[in-house]
């Protein structure tokens, strides 16, 4: 989640969580996040990979989520840079190179 303008360029009332400033509905949503466990890359339902669970150490130790704001062990939000495809590791959203027959 890249907040570019910030809250007065974006015209919402912001709040803070976990350190950062974000939308009003952001913790619903990666409360929400947390209620689909399965992923189906290739067509195989599989595990998602929960934040300081990826290959590479994004510093889940050290706090939040650089994009979406999961703390260790909670699955991003839905759209997350950060979230790896449990088939291949490459970027879930926006740069795995599975085929997802249903969406991701």
């Amino acid at each position: 989640m890249i907040l570019l303008g910030g809250p007065k360029a974006m015209g919402e009332d912001w709040v803070f969580f976990r350190g950062r400033l974000v939308p009003p509905d952001w913790p619903d949503q990666l409360r929400d996040s947390q209620l689909r466990t399965t992923c189906r890359p290739n067509g195989i339902e599989v595990p998602r990979v929960p934040y300081g669970d990826e290959a590479e150490d994004w510093g889940a130790s050290d706090g939040p989520c650089p994009d979406c704001a999961a703390i260790q062990g909670e699955l991003h939000a839905r759209g997350c840079d950060v979230e790896r495809c449990p088939a291949c590791g490459g970027q879930l959203w926006f740069g795995c190179e599975c085929e997802w027959p249903e969406g991701k």
